[in-house]
């Protein structure tokens, strides 16, 4: 939470001026084998550290910014007077995003690569990244009995 608040200079219940970003703190998203995460519209993005959320929400900015999809922010014509503070998405930080080197997998389109949701640690599935934690034998059933006299 704090590099979302320190990057996007919102707090949790705050929309940034420029419109395209919420800040939201939910209790449960569901996936605690995968924390910490972030839900950004509909994709989970997990195993997220501070630079890898910060990559993250730099790559929506730009993305935001080249496509035009940015509410008052700079859009195809690269400048406004509104936004994070700068008239360029460089100004506001979102120059040299890395994508590539933070993130696990990614995707392009439109001239912007984007971390793909899911792991933003390399894993590419949802399992645990220090392995079983569970159901790591046999389960107890109909067709077990256990041998160990207990029963």
């Amino acid at each position: 939470m704090r590099a979302i608040e320190s990057h996007l200079g919102v707090h949790a219940g705050q929309t940034t001026p420029d419109g395209l970003f919420t800040f939201s703190e939910v209790e449960c998203l569901g996936a605690c084998a995968n924390a910490p995460m972030v839900q950004i519209n509909d994709d989970y993005y997990e195993d997220l550290t501070p630079e890898s959320t910060i990559t993250l929400l730099k790559a929506l900015q730009a993305s935001a910014e080249t496509t035009g999809a940015a509410g008052g922010t700079a859009g195809i014509g690269g400048e406004s007077t509104m936004g994070m503070g700068g008239m360029k998405g460089e100004e506001r930080g979102q120059g040299d995003v890395r994508v590539q080197e933070n993130a696990g997998r990614t995707y392009s389109g439109k001239g912007v690569t984007l971390p793909s949701p899911g792991p933003m640690s390399g894993r590419k599935s949802c399992e645990n990244s220090a392995g079983l934690t569970s159901l790591t034998e046999e389960p107890w059933g109909p067709e077990k009995l256990r041998t160990d006299g207990a029963l």
